[in-house]
């Protein structure tokens, strides 16, 4: 009877393009998938239990990689009476792994070494004990010096009663570079083997191999029967790159076989590598939907809503909320009566502020200010409420077309500081506000010239009173002759009425100008607060949610590198 391989063998090439990314790199970037969806994995965010497998499998390599990277770690795991502690003898060449007489079972994992230094502390962690660790260092003749840094295992029986629990043997399963499935002719098949173990492990059949033993009870034709059908169950189970050998305990007919491909393992030094590569493929794979469409060719292709593109509409509904059109108009009101009293006529001045007394006016004038600030201080209920609707509204569009849970999280971003946004939108309005007792200079111009106008008024009527009494009345003796001459007194009441109508008609004419120059610089103010306005909104709201669709980005960056594609 032969004995041989069966099965596509990795090639050269494969190894070489296993991956476009060092595994180094894949683990950063696999590190930092679960790093982001740490901090996401409230309520509907990322799944608790693939963070805790995937920071699992971070702590096992990591162990791994500190541990001997001489050794490779080859596990036998197998059923009851599936011979697998027959070929670990074999293969150690003496009898370290006991077997069973009437009812064959290994009950505790056994553990022989070819170049025993340095794997003390790798057989701890497995947790092998002292003594069922054996050593070949000394006994390493020419045939065997290949095997140089095989740390082999014998695993407990996966189906025992008396052996580890499943969870057990899967765990040191797990905990393997390589691992060799031994199955017999009469249960190759079992469901036990392959679901537990086989078909979960698809993505890690370039490390995984099957022994058919115990061929030697079959025939020929048997043989190649019992292969072609394990090896068409494997292929539809997804182990394509499964090695099949095919052996007898009892002959050691095929055993050869079955340590060149332990032999190839150890020389190519690439078995605890590919392990680790399959792992994180395994894993990542799973993070795969919290990436949307995703394109292993690119980190970033799904073309995510800008957060800006909601600034203009945000900062239209905060500055609506915040009343900046309002205060702009009050603003303008205050500065036209500033303007008034500097190019008004100034007997309408007087008359208000000295005959008249007006305090409805002072009241106004001087409270005006106090009004603005408390204005602004901060939004009321209701415009409150317009602002929660404002950023509710971005946050939705923002979010739009993102994957759970990113959609939520980019809306709890752009709220994530809405109890500021009151505040800072009152102390940003009242920063903008122009300085409360400035003056326009060309206001002094028109004072001057109004107050060169009442000159002339108050000196035409003092020149007809003078006349009055002294040319008309006759009330002072001995006035100059001057005082009598005719004509004079049309003069001075020309002089007074014209230097008054005029002052008046200046005054509506400059107020006429001031009042557009305060509706510019009501608008000049208006544009000001949208500014600020639109700072607080950047700040407070869009940032934080494009810091979120930075992140998102990343995160699809670190899945195509965890998965290999960059």
């Amino acid at each position: 009877m032969t004995a041989g391989l069966a099965g596509p063998a990795r090639s050269a090439e494969y190894l070489a393009n296993r991956d476009s990314a060092s595994l180094p790199d894949r683990l950063n970037a696999f590190a930092r998938l679960v790093q982001i969806g740490s901090a996401r994995s409230r309520a509907d965010g990322f799944s608790t239990e693939l963070l805790k497998e995937s920071e699992a499998l971070l702590a096992r390599v990591g162990q791994r990689l500190r541990l001997s990277a001489d050794h490779t770690v080859a596990v036998l795991a197998g059923g009851t009476g599936s011979g697998k502690s027959s070929l670990f003898n074999m293969l150690a060449g003496a009898d370290f792994s006991p077997v069973g007489m009437v009812r064959p079972v290994t009950r505790t994992p056994h553990a022989c070494v070819w170049g025993m230094a340095g794997a003390g502390p790798l057989l701890d962690w497995i947790g092998v004990e002292d003594r069922n660790r054996y050593a070949r260092s000394s006994a390493l003749d020419d045939g065997e010096r290949s095997l140089s840094g095989l740390l082999l295992l014998d695993l407990p029986d996966h189906d025992s009663v008396l052996a580890e629990p499943f969870h057990g043997v899967q765990r040191l399963v797990s905990l393997a570079d390589l691992m060799v499935w031994v199955l017999d002719p009469q249960k190759y098949a079992d469901a036990a083997v392959h679901s537990r173990y086989l078909v979960p492990m698809a993505g890690h059949s370039a490390v995984i191999a099957v022994v058919l033993n115990q061929v030697d009870r079959l025939s020929s034709d048997q043989v190649n029967d019992c292969v072609e059908d394990l090896q068409r169950l494997l292929d539809a189970e997804g182990l394509h790159d499964t090695r099949v050998v095919v052996t007898s305990a009892l002959t050691g007919a095929g055993v050869e076989d079955l340590r060149r491909l332990l032999t190839e393992a150890v020389i190519a030094r690439e078995s605890m590598a590919e392990r680790i590569r399959a792992d994180v493929d395994a894993l990542a794979a799973r993070f795969t939907p919290y990436a949307g469409e995703f394109d292993s060719g690119t980190a970033d292709q799904a073309g995510v809503a800008a957060p800006q593109a909601g600034e203009t509409a945000l900062t239209d509904a905060f500055a609506q909320a915040a009343g900046i059109a309002a205060i702009c108009r009050t603003v303008q009101s205050v500065r036209e009566l500033r303007a008034a009293d500097y190019v008004g006529w100034p007997v309408s001045w007087l008359a208000e502020r000295v005959v008249r007394r007006d305090p409805i006016r002072k009241i106004r004038l001087g409270t005006l200010w106090d009004e603005l600030r408390g204005v602004s201080a901060a939004p009321t209920d209701a415009q409150a409420a317009e602002i929660d609707n404002a950023i509710t509204a971005a946050g939705d569009t923002i979010a739009s077309g993102l994957p759970a849970p990113w959609s939520a999280t980019v809306r709890a971003a752009a709220r994530a500081r809405i109890d500021d946004i009151p505040g800072e939108l009152g102390a940003a309005v009242a920063e903008a506000l122009p300085a409360e007792n400035s003056v326009t200079p060309w206001w002094r111009l028109g004072a001057a010239w109004q107050g060169l106008l009442l000159g002339g008024a108050v000196a035409g009527i003092a020149w007809v009173a003078a006349l009055l009494v002294v040319g008309v009345f006759h009330l002072v003796s001995g006035a100059p002759a001057a005082f009598t001459r005719p004509g004079l007194l049309t003069w001075a009441g020309a002089l007074a009425v014209g230097c008054g109508l005029l002052g008046w008609l200046s005054s509506l004419l400059l107020m006429l100008i001031a009042v557009r120059s305060t509706n510019g610089e009501r608008e000049r103010c208006e544009q000001q607060m949208r500014e600020a306005v639109a700072q607080v909104v950047r700040e407070l709201v869009l940032m934080p949610a494009q810091q979120e669709v930075a992140e998102f980005s990343r995160f699809r960056e670190a899945l195509a590198i965890a998965r290999g594609a960059l």
